[in-house]
């Protein structure tokens, strides 16, 4: 029903995309693009909330025999509103037209998925409970989750389970890959300054060389967090940002260095953090110096609850079959705020692949082609899962 039903629908979707791409917002300033959605919504018969952590929407519609009153089971879908801080390199007839603004993480087809899946059920109301659209501000600063949590999102539109996808360069296209546990990486921030007496580069025992003391720390900690966990686990530090020095032949008295963290599992995540408050004490010995570390967390690891991961892979496997199923897909490196909605809610992230460039890439370019997988999933997901009868630790 649903691919005859968007033979229909997949102009207005492709013109939803286009003019999203059109006209990227980031974190929090998402007006333009939060007014478009809420106004999509509310054409299609949803109950509209908007403002929510800033500028989160939330469009709700009743199924059959339900209502505010009695609403059933009720199932969440989550897309992201934000676009990049970038510029845009990508050829394609409808680029951005806000300088050093780019959907260049494919938000805008996920918002259009979301969009289309809601159409779907707003035109086929043939289930049980009740669905949510949750439109989050955000999600590339990593709080615009929390935002939403903390304004009462789940005290004021509850709902039992709630699922997000994202397009991946690692999955052929329209393939669907569904992790089993962790989806996504934990994120955690990390502030180093080192101070020093600074000296002339001809008399560095006069002082403390703290450029030296940075290279050595930044080798050490690359080095020793290969041999500080089991390498079946994950686990990464990158520094991505050196600053200090004015002048060649001069040993300044500041370097700062800021980086991130990033793992699957807690235990590793704990480890990493000791080993690099061990490498800054050592360094501090070594070199004479003095060193501050930060580490704040962002967000936790993205975990999959088992029986939103069941359902998933059920939905995926009645949308495109089983040969176009990754059960236990691996999960990326990369973080996303989703973790904070799913540690509050039962959820599953999944996967959609495309080809091209990967996201963040100024190249990167949304495959429009896999809208339908994923407004399907998520039209099939919301049948199933709002079923009255449905025990929610069973399948259907």
């Amino acid at each position: 029903m649903f691919p005859t039903w968007y033979e229909t629908q997949r102009r207005t979707s492709q013109e939803w995309l286009q003019t999203l791409h059109r006209h990227p917002e980031t974190g929090f300033e998402e007006v333009r693009t939060a007014a478009f959605v809420a106004e999509r919504l509310a054409a299609l018969g949803y109950s509209v909330a908007t403002g929510i952590g800033g500028t989160g929407v939330v469009g709700t519609l009743h199924g059959q025999d339900a209502s505010p009153e009695a609403p059933g089971r009720c199932i969440a879908f989550r897309a992201e509103l934000d676009a990049l801080p970038m510029q845009e390199k990508a050829r394609v007839g409808y680029a951005s037209e806000i300088p050093a603004r780019f959907h260049g993480c494919g938000h805008d087809g996920h918002m259009v998925t979301a969009l289309t899946a809601a159409a779907y059920l707003a035109a086929h109301r043939d289930f049980d409970g009740t669905v949510r659209f949750i439109f989050q501000p955000a999600e590339e600063l990593l709080t615009g989750a929390r935002a939403m949590i903390a304004d009462g999102l789940f005290e004021r539109f509850p709902c039992e389970e709630v699922y997000a996808l994202h397009n991946s360069p690692d999955l052929p296209a329209g393939q669907v890959g569904v992790p089993t546990t962790a989806a996504l990486s934990s994120a955690d921030n990390i502030d180093i300054t080192i101070r020093a007496q600074g000296a002339h580069g001809s008399m560095p025992h006069t002082g403390q060389d703290a450029i030296a003391a940075a290279a050595h720390l930044i080798a050490a900690v690359q080095q020793a967090a290969t041999r500080s966990f089991d390498a079946r686990h994950t686990g990464v530090i990158s520094f991505g940002l050196i600053q200090g020095g004015t002048a060649r032949n001069i040993l300044p008295d500041t370097v700062r260095i800021e980086g991130t963290m990033r793992t699957t599992a807690t235990d590793v995540r704990d480890t990493l953090a000791d080993l690099l408050k061990d490498a800054v004490r050592a360094t501090e010995l070594l070199f004479g110096v003095f060193i501050e570390i930060e580490v704040n967390s962002m967000v936790p690891v993205t975990v999959n609850n088992p029986v939103c991961v069941a359902a998933a892979v059920a939905a995926a496997t009645r949308v495109v079959g089983s040969e176009r199923v990754t059960e236990n897909a691996r999960s990326l490196m990369a973080s996303e705020d989703f973790s904070e909605l799913s540690a509050l809610v039962p959820g599953a992230y999944f996967f959609i692949g495309q080809g091209g460039y990967a996201p963040h890439h100024p190249e990167f370019v949304f495959d429009p082609d896999i809208i339908p997988v994923g407004a399907a999933i998520f039209a099939d997901l919301a049948k199933h899962r709002t079923r009255a009868t449905l025990n929610s630790h069973h399948l259907t």
